[in-house]
């Protein structure tokens, strides 16, 4: 792995006081066809349920895996405690995975990283199929690598702030399509230098700012700037190109020209889609309307007040909001184990 400046930058720690003690797991690599180690951390208990799929939960754009695995909110331990074999993996550039240059796009996940992972947690877990978990991007590569490989070794997915199609609804990421062309020659968006420069002033006030990753309300302060200080890196343009593609007409698309969207109907595993009533990065509308062209064997579930939930959801706290362990956690562990 190359140490750039890019990269360096990309893992400052002047806020230590704001990182959580990362919480224990088995730490192994696999290799990708193209040569990149990918770390895959492990989290399970000696009673684990051996009949079961593992559950690989995988981290989204310009994350890692400890929005997954976070201190004491854990959905990993969480699932591991109702017995099943969690894997954490952490795609090429993210984490303590290799990377070469920022140069990559969704098609290097798809050919390259998502099949070394799979077939990894698979030969060490001696499994045949894995229960896919995925958020936001890491929910978009389970439908993606779905609809490319009909066959590939997955039980059942979940995918959480996760749609194919972006523009249909309200988003964030459309303010950054006004300037793609200045994105685009820039190389990398040092988006984890940012977030953890300002993590002290999450939680403070700075609503504009919080409501990208998250919904205030429903996430602790302290909480809330772990996680700016901890989980996010670095973000390659040609990374952000690819996926701007999803406002294209037929949307998301790779370098070859395959759109994703006419093809949605092929994708051949149960999956659930969860939405928080109010986030900001992946609408309601787009995730309902990725169930449906996910077909019969695809489920959206909002999560927010009119569902009787204590508080609106953003992005994040689906994952580690204060109420997520009784509001959300379960609606994936039930999924998960309905085919038990």
């Amino acid at each position: 792995m190359i140490h750039t400046l890019q990269q360096l930058l990309d893992r400052p720690r002047p806020w230590r006081h704001l990182h959580h003690p990362p919480a224990l797991a088995e730490r192994h690599e696999v290799t990708t066809r193209d040569g990149l180690r990918l770390h895959l951390r492990r989290v399970r208990r000696l009673d684990a349920k051996p009949d079961r799929p593992a559950v690989m939960l995988l981290h989204g754009l310009a994350a890692n895996h400890r929005g997954l695995h976070f201190g004491e909110r854990s959905l990993a331990e969480w699932l591991a405690d109702r017995g099943f074999d969690v894997w954490l993996p952490e795609l090429r550039g993210h984490g303590d995975s290799d990377f070469e240059r920022y140069d990559w796009r969704i098609d290097h996940y798809l050919e390259h990283d998502i099949p070394a992972i799979l077939e990894g947690i698979r030969r060490l877990a001696d499994v045949d199929l894995v229960h896919w978990v995925g958020h936001s991007m890491g929910g978009v590569l389970l439908m993606c690598y779905g609809i490319l490989q009909p066959e590939a070794p997955i039980a059942r997915g979940v995918a959480v702030g996760s749609a194919l199609d972006y523009s249909v609804g309200e988003t964030g990421f459309k303010q950054l399509l006004k300037i793609r062309g200045i994105i685009e020659r820039m190389g990398s968006i040092p988006y984890g230098m940012f977030m953890h420069l300002i993590a002290p002033a999450m939680g403070r006030g700075l609503r504009p700012l919080e409501v990208f990753n998250v919904w205030p309300s429903n996430i602790e302060p302290e909480m809330l700037r772990a996680l700016h200080a901890t989980c996010f890196h670095a973000i390659p343009t040609s990374l952000l190109g690819s996926l701007a593609t999803t406002f294209e007409p037929d949307g998301l698309s790779l370098q070859n020209g395959f759109r994703f969207v006419p093809n949605a109907p092929e994708f051949p595993f149960p999956i659930r889609l969860l939405a928080g009533s109010k986030d900001a990065q992946v609408s309601v509308d787009a995730i309902v309307h990725t169930a449906d062209l996910l077909g019969d064997n695809a489920e959206a579930i909002v999560h927010g007040p009119e569902r009787g939930d204590n508080d609106h959801y953003g992005h994040w706290d689906l994952l580690i909001g204060r109420r997520a362990p009784i509001e959300t956690w379960p609606s994936i562990a039930h999924w998960l184990e309905s085919d038990d």
